[in-house]
């Protein structure tokens, strides 16, 4: 475990960047401390549940079901979003060219 102090923890927040899946980028409100949000979608629909507020992006494939059933395997839209697509997105929002 590595401790800091409050300025410690508060300039190392200012530097972070969120990486979300589905809802979990609904209730992490990147307004309120100005964090950037990489969110990946598959079958929830983001307009609905996604980020708000502050800067954001959103990763879905076009061709993903939009239902909220339960599975056993992820949904295929949702494998189909590479690690490539979200660095990309990242160092888009962190204002660092490709």
């Amino acid at each position: 475990m590595v401790e800091c102090s409050i300025l410690q923890l508060i300039a190392i927040t200012r530097r972070a960047l969120c990486l979300s899946v589905e809802i979990l980028a609904r209730f992490i409100s990147p307004s309120a401390m100005s964090i950037p949000v990489v969110a990946i979608f598959g079958p929830t629909d983001p307009a609905r549940n996604g980020p708000y507020g502050g800067r954001y992006l959103v990763l879905r494939d076009p061709q993903s079901e939009r239902d909220h059933s339960r599975r056993q395997e992820p949904e295929r839209g949702l494998l189909s979003i590479t690690v490539d697509q979200v660095a990309e997105a990242a160092l888009s929002l962190l204002g660092v060219p490709a």
